[in-house]
């Protein structure tokens, strides 16, 4: 078959740009077609935040690969969404309904899938839980399912981006290229500081390095949410990816307070995976004096969280 030139991208990212500019405030928004011109509320949700990098051993990853594919039949990248927000809903009992925005690819057109351009747009859209002691794991899941499959999304309205969690998530090309063809990804070095500054409640940006290797970095979450945020949020991931693969309909709520008086010992059967979060031994730490450690100066202990299966004694 005679090769086929790549789709020409200006003119469809052009009128992008002046829909944005001129469509009417009565007008439907396009899934598909509407920007974000978030330079408008840059400094809106500006605020103090930290930064976080949390490293997954093999044993975490597969287990999320397999829950995605044997019990949810979905992709990796869904399932990351799953556990990440289902963790958030643990964390933050209290809100029931959250925000959450994406980057989607936006090349649902035709031939947009072909054309060599920067077409991702941020989307948002709501998550509800209802009442939080009946909700499940699965209903988090279908929810997220739901709105990406029929695109009932929509880009941020000003001043909305501070109010949501953002999630980035690069898939690598792990199977789809050729024999004998790989795609090298590069890790990215740790975080420098612990202190960031923070446009949203929390930002994610996760890359696939390999088959079950992720580069997990919060980039930032707000500083109000306290030093050990993070490893809250670890340890809850870590038990959210255990019942997606084991249990995804029991109650989301279920093993709470458990998770944060004993993290790491969420089961008692050995064909339960026991998820445990250490200091990286590889990450540096801010260097802190006694005086600032007794008074809680200075940052947290290490800005790198290790997430691996703890096995059974």
């Amino acid at each position: 078959t005679p090769e086929r030139n790549a789709p020409e991208p200006l003119a469809l990212l052009q009128r992008r740009l002046w829909r944005s500019f001129s469509k009417d405030a009565a007008e439907q928004p396009e899934p598909n077609e509407d920007l974000y011109h978030e330079s408008i509320c840059d400094d809106w949700g500006k605020r103090r935040g930290m930064s976080r990098r949390i490293y997954f051993d093999t044993n975490v990853t597969r287990t999320l690969r397999l829950a995605a594919s044997n019990v949810f039949g979905c992709s990796t990248d869904l399932a990351w969404l799953t556990a990440i927000m289902c963790a958030m809903f643990r964390l933050f009992p209290q809100q029931q309904r959250m925000m959450l925005i994406l980057k989607a690819s936006c090349r649902d057109g035709p031939g947009e899938g072909q054309m060599v351009a920067f077409l991702s747009e941020a989307r948002v859209f709501a998550l509800d839980t209802g009442d939080p002691s009946s909700a499940t794991i699965l209903e988090v899941h279908q929810q997220i399912q739901r709105v990406r499959l029929s695109r009932d999304w929509r880009a941020p309205e000003p001043f909305e981006f501070g109010l949501c969690v953002y999630v980035n998530i690069v898939s690598a090309m792990v199977n789809s290229l050729p024999s004998g063809y790989r795609h090298v990804v590069r890790e990215t070095s740790p975080p420098s500081y612990w202190d960031s500054v923070a446009y949203s409640h929390l930002n994610l940006r996760i890359d696939q390095l390999r088959m079950d290797e992720w580069d997990f970095r919060i980039f930032h979450h707000d500083s109000a949410w306290g030093w050990d945020w993070p490893t809250n949020f670890a340890y809850h991931l870590g038990e959210v990816i255990r019942r997606m693969a084991m249990d995804p309909l029991s109650p989301l709520m279920e093993e709470v307070e458990a998770v944060r008086s004993n993290p790491g010992a969420n089961g008692s059967g050995p064909a339960q995976a026991r998820m445990a979060c250490e200091d990286s031994p590889a990450a540096p730490r801010q260097k802190r004096s006694k005086e600032d450690a007794a008074s809680g100066e200075n940052g947290p202990p290490a800005k790198s969280l290790r997430l691996s299966k703890v096995p059974d004694q």
